[in-house]
C-alpha cells in the first residue's frame, strides 16, 4: 500500500460525509475510540484518511498529541487543512509496513479505522513489527476495520464466494439502512475487493495471529453492530516490561 497505488487518492467523494450515514461504521469508530487509555499522551492514526477518527480521538483526549500517516497525498492535505488550527495534530505520508520515520517507543496508542485492509496479505508481519516497535511498553494497537470468515487464494471459489456474498450483504444494508451514495461505494469497490486489488480483507483471526506472533503480549477481538456485516475491532497490548 503507497502512495503511488493506493487509489483512494483519486476518490471523488465526501468520504466523511457519505461514511457518516452509516451507523455500522458510526458504531465501528464509537468501540474503537472507546479503548483509547486514558492516560495516553501520544496517538499514532494510520492510514488517517481524512482525519475522521483523528477528530474523535481529539475530542475523547483534548490534550494528547497525535500525528496521522496516510499514504494518499491528497487525503495527507485534506487533514491538515481540517486541524490547521490544531497544534497537537499533524499529518505525513507514511504506510502501516513502514513507519520509519517515527522513533521506537513514540506512541502510547497506534489506532486505525477501515484503512488496514488494504495491505498487501505478504506486508502483515512487517506491519505488526512496525505497530510493535513504535508503541511504548504497556501500549495498545486498535484496528477497526471490516473483515470476512474465509481465507484462501485469491480468486478460489470459496473466498470468493464468501467475499460476494459478505459484501453484496452489505451494499443492501447500507442502501436500506445508510444511504445511496455509501451502497454505490461498496458496489464500485466491489471488483476490487474480489480481484485483491487494494481490497484485500482478512479474517479478524488474521490479524490477531500476526500480531501475537510479532510480540504482542494479548490480541482480542470486539465484534460490533450489527455482527453479520463482520465490522470487528481489534485490540492488541503490548507487555509493560516489552523492550522498545
Amino acid at each position: 500500500m503507497t502512495s503511488e497505488t493506493t487509489h483512494w487518492n483519486d476518490v471523488g467523494i465526501d468520504y466523511d460525509k457519505v461514511l457518516g450515514t452509516d451507523a455500522s461504521n458510526v458504531a465501528l469508530l464509537s468501540a474503537a475510540v472507546d479503548q483509547l487509555p486514558s492516560g495516553a499522551r501520544d496517538i499514532l492514526d494510520i492510514g488517517s484518511g481524512t482525519g475522521r477518527l483523528t477528530s474523535l480521538c481529539r475530542t475523547a483526549l483534548p490534550e494528547a498529541r497525535i500525528v496521522g500517516v496516510d499514504p494518499a497525498p491528497a487525503m495527507v492535505e485534506e487533514a491538515e487543512a481540517k486541524f490547521a488550527d490544531d497544534p497537537l495534530t499533524s499529518f505525513r505520508h507514511g504506510v502501516a509496513e513502514d513507519l520509519s520515520g517515527l522513533p521506537d517507543a513514540s506512541f502510547d496508542v497506534a489506532i486505525s479505522s477501515f484503512a488496514l485492509h488494504h495491505l498487501e496479505l505478504g506486508t502483515y508481519p512487517k506491519a505488526a513489527a512496525e505497530l510493535l516497535r513504535v508503541l511504548r511498553p504497556g501500549g495498545v494497537f486498535i484496528n477497526a476495520d471490516q473483515f470476512c470468515r474465509v481465507m484462501g487464494p485469491a480468486g478460489s471459489k470459496e473466498r470468493a464466494t464468501d467475499v460476494l456474498a459478505l459484501l453484496t450483504d452489505k451494499a443492501k444494508y447500507y442502501l436500506r439502512e445508510a444511504s445511496f451514495e455509501r451502497m454505490l461505494l461498496q458496489i464500485d469497490l466491489l471488483p476490487r475487493f474480489l480481484r485483491e486489488d487494494g481490497e484485500i480483507l482478512t479474517t479478524p483471526e488474521f490479524w490477531r495471529d500476526h500480531l501475537l506472533d510479532a510480540g504482542f503480549a494479548e490480541a482480542d477481538i470486539v465484534a460490533t453492530e450489527p455482527v453479520e456485516l463482520y465490522n470487528r475491532v481489534i485490540v492488541a497490548r503490548k507487555a509493560p516490561g516489552a523492550a522498545s
